[in-house]
């Protein structure tokens, strides 16, 4: 007989769950305790408030994607690390961005969960600039457009759903090419 999960775990992977498909501001914590089956007083022992959660929800996200980008072998380089997120992007499973998905539900810049996004984005930012390090170029705007190619893909399969695979590595070439002096490594 499989053990079941901790109510910590539980309620977190009901969050997520419901969190990702019918938004943070709609999924009511009643609602989560009812499907993570935990009572009121073991959820709060948890999670001190509605917004203690969505914080704990992003920081699973954000492990999450750094779990998947460095294992079983962190890239080697920027091509790399753009080919794992455009097979992140494509999964069937991947119908946008969360961090994107609750930043439109938290819209105040100084609202904590709308920072913790930003620290997530800042982040993949920062990683991306590094990547880009054996590139004389200005590695800033360079990773800012790179990114902003990756939050595109991630909203165009918002939008669309996984009905179309998003050609997030044609775009991120193109960007490469158009600030890297000639013979940058194809994608």
């Amino acid at each position: 007989m499989e053990k079941k999960a901790g109510p910590r775990k539980r309620i977190l992977e009901v969050a997520d769950r419901l969190f990702y498909s019918e938004g943070v501001r709609t999924t009511g914590t009643e609602k989560i305790m009812s499907v993570s089956e935990v009572a009121k007083a073991t959820f709060y022992r948890h999670f001190k408030s509605k917004d203690a959660l969505v914080l704990a929800y992003l920081d699973s996200r954000d492990q999450a994607f750094w779990d998947y980008l460095f294992n079983p072998t962190p890239p080697a380089d920027v091509y790399e690390a753009l080919t794992k997120i455009d097979r992140l992007v494509n999964r069937p499973e991947v119908t946008g961005c969360p961090f994107l998905l609750v930043a439109s539900e938290y819209p105040d810049l100084a609202h904590p969960i709308h920072l913790r996004v930003i620290e997530h984005k800042d982040k993949l930012l920062a990683y991306l600039i590094d990547l880009l390090k054996p590139f004389a170029i200005d590695r800033t705007v360079a990773a800012t457009k790179l990114l902003t190619v990756i939050d595109g893909a991630l909203s165009a399969r918002m939008v669309y759903g996984a009905s179309r695979v998003v050609p997030l590595l044609g775009s991120a070439e193109a960007i490469l090419k158009s600030v890297a002096p000639p013979g940058p490594k194809p994608i």
